[in-house]
C-alpha cells in the first residue's frame, strides 16, 4: 500500500489534530478520556476558516461537527488498539513521507518564509549606489583570483586614505558602463541585482561603502550607497512634447520652448492639461489620451524624465525638461506604492523563487554540512569515478555493474554519527529521476551524483529536527498519521467485508429493479446533406428514375450518314443505408452509415419527430440543422425496467455503496458500545467565548 495512492479525505486530515487532554473544561469524554475545549476549539476553527468564523457558527453547528469529529476519534482509537500503527509497511510508507514533509518544511521555515518577508522589507525603498568592478575570468585560476581582489584590495586603500569613489572608479572600473555614468547604477530596489550585491548594499547607509571586496559572478565590487528613498514603485505621469528634430537650429528650439512655456502658464493658471496634450503634442500616441503615459517603473523611461517623474509630489506640474527627444511639459498623476504584504505575497515567492532561491539553498547547505561536520572521503571518490563504465549512461539498468563489492563497500560521506557508502549512493542515485541519462563518459557525471546525492543527504538528516524546532510540524505529522491509521482501519473492518459476486448482484437488482429503468429509446438512421439540391438528387436515388438517352444507330450499306435512335435508361432505386453510405455529411456518424444508437426520444428534434411519426417515410426530407434530413425509424423502445446486463455497472456501485453504509454503521455502533461517549453540553455551548488563544 503506497501512501501516494491512498484516498484521504480533507475532512480526515483536517480533523485529526490534537490528543485528547485533561483541560479544565471538555465538550466529551470518550471512555474516560475527556476532549478538551481548547483541542477542540483548535480543530473547529481550523475546518471552519479561522477563530473569527468559528465564532459566528451555530451551536447545532458545533454539534454536527462535534458528531463527526467523535466518530473519527473512536476509529483512530481502534487503529490503536487493533496495532495498526505498529504495521512494518506503514511505518516505513510514515517514515518516507515524514523525510519529504521535513524537508519541504525546511525549506519553507528557514529559507523561502523569511527570505520572502526580507524582499517585501527591502522592497519598500530603493537604493542608489556607485560601484567600482574588477573583472574575474570566466573560469578563473587561483592565481586569477589573488590578482583580482588585491587589485580591488589596494582601490580600497585609496578610498579609505581619502580618495574620490568617483575618480577611483573613472580611473579602475572595468564596468563599460563606467566610461558615462562614473560608477553610477542610479535607483534600484530588492530583486535586481545579483545576491551578493544586494546583501552588501541593504547593509550600509548612505555614504558608507563597503570595508571589503564583495564577490559575484562578474568579480570583485567596492560599492557605496549614496541614496535611500521610499520606493514609490511606479508614477503615473502625462506629458506634452514638442519634438526637436537632430537639425533643429537654436531658434526652433526657442520657438518649441516660448510655445511650451505659454502651455504651462495657462496650465497653471487653470487650464485643461489633458486638452492641450490632444492639441498640440507631438506623441501622437499619449495626446489622444490627455498626455497620459501610464504607470512607468524606475528606468523604464530615459533618465533625465526618470528623474522628474520620481521627484515630483502628485498633481504637480514639471518645468519644462529638455531629452534627446525634444522638450516635455510633465505632469505627474500619482504613485503605486508597494501593494501590503498579503497581496502580492505569491508574485514575492515566484520571484524569490526565480532569483535568488538556488543562492540561499546553498549557503544553508554549505552552514548544515560545517554544523555536522560532513566529510567527504577523496579516496573513495576516485574509486567511484575511475571504475564507471563509460560505454554507458544512468538510465541503463547495470550502469553500475562495474563497481566490485571492494569499491562498493567504501565510505564516501561522514557526516553525525551516519556513514554513507558508495553502494547507497548509487542506490539513491538509481532512485533519483533528475540523475536520469546522464552519460557517465562525460567527466562531471560522478560529480554531479555525488554532489546531488551528498546534498540531499545531509539535507534530509537536518530535516528530521524539525519535530523539535517547530510544533506545527509534529502536528502536521500527526494529522499524516492518524489518516493513515484510518484508512487502514476502515480498509480492514468496511471495504474488505464488501463481498461482490454475482448471486448478490442479480439478488440486489431484483430487490431494487425499479431503480434501474430506461426512458423511451429510439434508434435512427439520417442522411444529412447541407444544400436543397443534394435533398433532391438523394431523393431520385431513393425512388429510381429513368431517362433517354441518344444513341448512334448502325446503318447498312455504304452510306456514311449516321442515324440516331432513342432508348430509355432506368436507374433502379438504392437501400437507404447505400444512400447514407454515400450522402450522409453529418461528421459525427459518418464511419456509421448515419446510424444514431438507442437514444432517448428527447436528444434532438428528429428523434422526437420519430417517435411521434405513424408511418416510417423514408423518402421524404426536412429541414434541420441548417440542412436537410431524411430519417429511417430502425428501432423503437417504450421505457422499461433494465435487465441486469444493463443494469450491472450502475447495481454494481449502488450495491458497494448501500453494503459500506451498512457494515459502518456497525462498526460503528460496536465502537461506541467499547468506547463510551458522553457529550458535555454545557462545555460546548461555551466554546469561542473567550478570546482567540495566542498561537
Amino acid at each position: 500500500m503506497r501512501l501516494t495512492k491512498l484516498l484521504i479525505s480533507t475532512f480526515v486530515l483536517v480533523f485529526a489534530m490534537g490528543m485528547f487532554g485533561c483541560g479544565t473544561t471538555y465538550v466529551a469524554d470518550i471512555a474516560g478520556n475527556k476532549l478538551s475545549t481548547e483541542e477542540f476549539e483548535q480543530v473547529y476553527a481550523k475546518n471552519s476558516g479561522g477563530w473569527s468564523a468559528a465564532q459566528k457558527t451555530s451551536l447545532d453547528d458545533r454539534q454536527k461537527f462535534l458528531d463527526l469529529y467523535l466518530k473519527f476519534r473512536l476509529k483512530v482509537n481502534e487503529a490503536h488498539a487493533k496495532g495498526y500503527d505498529k504495521d512494518p509497511e506503514l511505518r516505513s510508507e510514515l517514515a518516507e513521507y515524514r523525510k519529504n514533509l521535513a524537508v519541504s518544511y525546511m525549506l519553507e521555515k528557514e529559507i523561502t518564509g523569511p527570505a520572502i518577508e526580507r524582499l517585501y522589507k527591502r522592497k519598500l525603498k530603493e537604493l542608489r549606489a556607485s560601484h567600482i568592478l574588477i573583472r574575474l575570468p570566466e573560469n578563473p585560476s587561483p592565481a586569477d583570483t589573488a590578482a583580482s581582489f588585491n587589485l580591488a584590495a589596494k582601490i580600497l586603500d585609496s578610498l579609505k586614505a581619502g580618495s574620490s569613489f568617483e575618480t577611483l572608479a573613472i580611473n579602475n572600473s572595468q564596468d563599460p558602463s563606467v566610461k558615462f555614468n562614473k560608477g553610477d547604477l542610479y535607483y534600484f530596489s530588492a530583486g535586481q541585482m545579483v545576491p551578493e550585491f544586494e546583501d552588501a548594499v541593504y547593509s550600509l547607509n548612505p555614504g558608507e561603502y563597503t570595508h571589503t571586496p564583495i564577490r559575484t559572478q562578474f568579480g570583485y565590487h567596492i560599492i557605496k550607497v549614496t541614496e535611500s528613498r521610499p520606493n514609490q514603485k511606479a508614477v503615473r505621469a502625462s506629458h506634452i512634447m514638442k519634438r526637436l528634430m537632430p537639425k533643429s537650429t537654436p531658434e526652433d528650439s526657442a520657438k518649441a520652448m516660448k510655445e511650451l512655456q505659454a502651455v504651462r502658464d495657462s496650465i497653471m493658471k487653470g487650464g485643461d492639461y489633458a486638452e492641450f496634450a490632444k492639441k498640440i503634442s507631438d506623441d501622437t500616441f499619449s495626446g489622444q489620451r490627455g498626455g497620459d503615459l501610464g504607470y512607468l517603473d524606475r528606468g523604464r523611461t530615459i533618465r533625465e524624465f526618470d528623474e522628474v517623474i520620481f521627484n515630483m509630489k502628485d498633481g504637480e506640474v514639471a518645468p519644462i525638461i529638455r531629452t534627446q527627444f525634444g522638450l516635455h511639459l510633465i505632469k505627474r498623476i500619482d504613485a503605486k506604492g508597494i501593494a501590503p504584504f498579503k497581496e502580492i505575497e505569491q508574485d514575492l515567492k515566484t520571484e524569490y523563487q526565480r532569483n535568488r532561491f538556488q543562492h540561499d539553498y546553498d549557503l544553508m547547505v554549505d552552514k548544515i554540512k560545517k554544523q555536522f561536520g560532513f566529510k567527504q572521503n577523496d579516496a573513495a571518490y576516485k574509486a567511484f569515478e575511475a571504475n564507471a563504465d563509460t560505454s554507458k549512461s544512468t538510465s541503463d539498468e547495470k550502469w553500475d555493474s562495474t563497481y566490485t563489492a571492494g569499491v562498493r563497500s567504501q565510505v564516501l560521506f561522514t557526516f553525525g554519527k551516519e556513514k554513507v557508502t558508495i553502494d547507497s549512493v548509487i542506490a539513491f542515485a538509481k532512485a533519483n529521476p533528475e540523475l536520469k541519462n546522464l552519460s557517465l563518459k562525460a567527466p562531471s557525471t560522478i560529480q554531479t551524483i555525488v554532489n546531488k546525492i551528498g546534498t540531499s543527504l545531509i539535507t534530509g538528516y537536518y530535516a528530521q529536527q524539525m519535530e523539535n524546532q517547530f510544533p506545527d510540524f509534529a502536528r502536521t505529522m500527526k494529522e499524516y498519521e492518524d489518516g493513515i491509521l484510518l484508512f487502514k482501519a476502515e480498509q480492514e473492518n468496511v471495504w474488505n467485508k464488501v463481498v461482490l459476486n454475482d448471486s448478490t448482484l442479480r439478488k440486489y437488482h431484483k430487490e431494487n429493479s425499479s431503480k434501474y429503468t430506461w426512458t423511451d429509446r429510439i434508434n435512427i438512421q439520417e442522411i444529412y446533406v447541407q444544400t436543397d439540391s443534394v435533398a433532391k438528387l438523394v431523393k431520385k436515388a431513393l425512388t429510381g428514375y429513368t431517362f433517354d438517352s441518344v444513341i448512334v444507330k448502325k446503318v447498312k450499306g455504304k452510306s456514311k450518314k449516321p442515324q440516331y435512335q432513342t432508348m430509355t435508361v432506368t436507374v433502379n432505386p438504392i437501400s437507404f443505408d447505400s444512400a447514407a453510405a454515400v450522402y450522409n455529411k453529418r461528421s459525427n456518424t459518418l464511419d456509421k452509415r448515419g446510424e444514431l444508437g438507442l437514444q432517448p426520444i428527447y436528444t434532438n428534434e428528429l428523434t422526437n419527430r420519430a417517435w411521434v411519426a405513424t408511418t416510417n417515410d423514408t423518402l421524404n426530407y426536412v429541414a434541420n440543422d441548417g440542412g436537410f434530413s431524411f430519417v429511417k425509424v430502425l428501432k423503437k423502445d417504450p421505457a422499461r425496467e433494465k435487465t441486469f446486463e444493463e443494469a450491472q455497472s450502475e447495481v454494481s456501485s449502488a450495491f458497494q455503496e448501500s453494503e459500506t453504509k451498512r457494515i459502518e454503521s456497525e462498526w460503528y455502533d460496536s465502537l461506541a458500545k467499547k468506547y463510551p461517549i458522553v457529550i458535555n453540553k454545557e462545555g460546548l455551548e461555551k466554546t469561542f467565548t473567550g478570546p482567540e488563544p495566542h498561537q
